[in-house]
């Protein structure tokens, strides 16, 4: 037995919506899978994301912390050769310094030596004699000499002072003594007075 013809639309219309319906559903299913997958996505890249500006915050401060670090190290190590660099060369200028002193004191022991083997030192002695006395406030004193100079000397103090070797003399010239004051005019100390102002103003200061 056949149905009839308006039942068969019905079920046929039936079917069609009924289909619609379903693939409206399954859309719907679909729309909300790939929101929910889009949402999921997006929430795995915004983990990553931010794991890796983690990583890299972290790596960026490791490496200033060795940047910083590298240098510390290498300043330190230019400071201590520069430290080490101005201590040699200031061994080296000061040992240059003390040898070019060394050798114009050298050469005005020998400019005295010549000089106390002239005919003029002879005079020298006896204004130095003359002069201690002056110093001392005194007419007589004893007097020291070198020994190669105690007969030089003997003529050129006034009668009645003596005249003793002093070997600690060692360039020439006079000391002398009236009691308990001594008076200091011998080469030697004028030469070593000299010293302290050639150091002083002879330009070879050092300033590091």
């Amino acid at each position: 037995m056949c149905a009839k013809p308006s039942a068969l639309r019905f079920e046929v219309q039936q079917m069609i919506e009924e289909n619609e319906r379903a693939a409206k559903f399954m859309q719907a299913i679909q729309r909300d899978g790939e929101k929910r997958r889009t949402a999921i996505i997006q929430a795995i890249d915004e983990e990553i994301a931010a794991e890796l500006e983690k990583v890299k915050t972290a790596a960026e401060a490791k490496a200033r912390q060795m940047g910083d670090y590298e240098k510390v190290r290498l300043q330190e190590e230019t400071n201590r050769k520069l430290s080490h660099s101005v201590v040699e060369t200031g061994a080296e200028l000061a040992a240059r310094r003390s040898e070019i002193a060394q050798e114009v004191f050298d050469a005005c022991e020998e400019r005295l030596a010549a000089f106390t083997a002239k005919p003029e030192y002879a005079d020298y002695l006896k204004k130095s004699a003359d002069a201690l006395l002056a110093l001392l406030h005194a007419d007589k004193a004893v007097f020291y000499a070198r020994p190669q100079d105690v007969e030089a000397a003997k003529s050129a103090v006034p009668a009645g002072c003596e005249v003793t070797a002093d070997t600690t003399i060692r360039l020439g010239g006079l000391r002398a003594k009236c009691g308990a004051v001594e008076a200091d005019d011998t080469l030697d100390m004028k030469l070593e007075a000299q010293k302290d102002w050639f150091l002083q103003n002879s330009g070879m200061s050092i300033a590091l």
